[in-house]
């Protein structure tokens, strides 16, 4: 029964652990007060309240307001590159990678409900001149040379056209993501399975 017992108690995590799992529930706090009451609300006091932690450690894991925004930029952002990643296991060519980019990035925006924090965010910093300003360039900067990438690809290896500025082509890609983004965040309603099923259409070169 001793060892029952023993193999019965919940297991010690540790403190690596202990700290990883606190500050996946503030930042899953501070981007759900971020997508229901915006960027003003989000204070110290609303987010520890949120996550069931306490002020201070809000305070000592991020330090200030604008250290958990950009801790909560790179997380959202960490989240849609998991997601391609894995998408990836099974991409042929840069077409389909390319193709699964998209999906993927419009899959989040039609079913990732806190992943809309990230345009709360990304609005905030324009409308407010913040900091984090230069962060979302940096990563749109990122996600333009994965499309570069992806096109480059595909190009060599037959499956998309020569195109005359791939630079170019991919920051209209971009732009694409950004203003389905926005739109979604204007109209909800907004029906983003016709936008996949397009893309999607692209795969097989429709």
């Amino acid at each position: 029964m001793d060892d029952l017992a023993q193999s019965l108690k919940p297991l010690r995590r540790t403190q690596a652990e202990r700290r990883a799992r606190s500050e996946r529930g503030l930042l899953i706090a501070a981007a759900e007060i971020l997508v229901e009451q915006g960027y003003n609300a989000a204070t110290f006091d609303r987010i520890s309240e949120r996550a069931g932690y306490s002020k201070g450690l809000v305070t000592q894991r991020f330090g200030s307001k604008d250290g958990l925004m950009e801790a909560v930029i790179a997380w959202l952002s960490a989240r849609l590159e998991k997601a391609w990643r894995t998408r990836l296991e099974s991409a042929r060519s840069g077409r389909a990678k390319l193709v699964d980019y998209l999906d993927v990035f419009l899959s989040g925006i039609e079913s990732d409900r806190i992943g809309s924090a990230y345009y709360v965010l990304l609005s905030a910093a324009l409308a407010n001149l913040l900091p984090q300003r230069d962060l979302f360039l940096k990563r749109h900067e990122e996600v333009r040379q994965k499309l570069i990438d992806c096109i480059r690809e595909g190009v060599v290896d037959g499956t998309i056209r020569p195109v005359e500025n791939v630079e170019v082509a991919a920051t209209v890609l971009g732009c694409f993501e950004l203003g389905a983004a926005v739109q979604h965040q204007l109209d909800p309603a907004m029906d983003i399975a016709a936008l996949r099923a397009f893309v999607r259409s692209k795969a097989h070169g429709g």
